[in-house]
């Protein structure tokens, strides 16, 4: 008797433990927040793409609930942190918030990465720095039309400054390929950063230079903007696209370059596996950015404050890795 009573507790036990248990399982893989949530920079401390996540962890985890911490992983210009993320759990615990364009793309094609641009769930772009087109402000240049005209009447008199391999000397290669010049119409001048090719323009060392555009801000004085390889006209300059300027001329479109993209990134896989949490975490991203005050502290922090979305993030992102592998340097 005593046994059978011993088998039967047993036996209860069990079945109470398995059932208390079950959904504890069950829900592991759906319940979203997790207690913690950590962005990934995969840049240094201090830079745009860290400002921009730990000004978005700050305001995002008082959406969510939960505590988001920011880590840095920095190295072989961001490989080393999209690395790192890639091997962290893609249970919606880890984001990559960092410069998802072009950092991610450059380094698929320069190393020999083991992920691809379909192993990451871009959720949005919000600091979108454009290349902006513009000359010493001394020159006689009004219009971009009017600057690549006299390159091609003049081959290889006037210099454009660009950090090579940015997005800066692809647009400007886009642009003369779109307006007919070829190679050497225009004699480009290299500098290892922005700085010194933005202090070469405003010194009349070179005619034009196509660099990020808030970054061109400080010479603002220096130089006249030509246009914007951007979809639409930017606040802070007085130019046109550059497919305004084509169409403006009769030429056809040229495919645009987006510069530096700041935004949100998770696994695919925690995309795919739960739609719904990856939805709250869209949801709750839209949300802060349409916050007035939050909105408001990042203008005065000079942060952008764009929402693309999904689909449009991603849209551009895999457009412009087929011009970033056509403009890859060969070794």
């Amino acid at each position: 008797m005593n046994m059978k009573r011993r088998q039967f507790a047993a036996a209860a036990l069990g079945l109470s433990l398995a059932t208390a248990l079950a959904p504890l399982g069950a829900s592991a893989d759906t319940a979203w927040p997790p207690r913690k949530i950590t962005f990934v920079v995969a840049l240094g401390p201090g830079g745009s793409a860290d400002r921009t996540a730990r000004a978005l962890a700050q305001r995002m985890q008082q959406e969510l609930g939960v505590p988001i911490s920011v880590v840095n992983q920095e190295g072989g210009g961001g490989h080393v942190g999209h690395t790192y993320f890639m091997n962290m759990p893609d249970d919606g615990s880890y984001f990559l918030a960092s410069s998802i364009h072009p950092y991610i793309s450059n380094a698929i094609l320069r190393f020999d990465a083991d992920y691809s641009l379909k192993d990451f769930a871009f959720i949005n772009a919000q600091w979108n720095d454009y290349d902006l087109f513009a000359v010493n402000a001394k020159t006689p240049y009004e219009s971009l039309g009017a600057f690549m005209q006299a390159a091609k009447d003049n081959p290889g008199t006037l210099k454009a400054s660009v950090v090579p391999n940015s997005t800066g000397a692809i647009n400007l290669a886009l642009a003369m390929e779109a307006f007919g010049l070829s190679e050497g119409d225009i004699n480009v001048v290299t500098y290892q950063s922005g700085g010194s090719a933005r202090t070469a323009v405003a010194g009349g060392q070179v005619d034009l230079t196509v660099l990020a555009a808030d970054g061109t801000l400080s010479i603002a004085e220096y130089v006249r903007p030509l246009a914007v390889a951007a979809d639409a006209p930017l606040k802070d300059w007085d130019a046109p696209t550059l497919n305004a300027v084509l169409t403006e001329n009769g030429l056809d479109k040229a495919p645009v370059l987006a510069g530096s993209m700041r935004g949100l990134a998770a696994h695919a896989s925690f995309r795919d596996k739960n739609p719904e949490a990856f939805e709250k975490m869209v949801e709750a991203y839209h949300t802060v950015l349409q916050d007035p005050d939050f909105v408001a502290s990042l203008e005065a922090q000079d942060i952008g404050t764009e929402w693309l979305g999904p689909e449009r993030t991603t849209e551009i992102i895999e457009s412009n890795f087929e011009i970033l592998k056509r403009f890859q340097p060969t070794e």
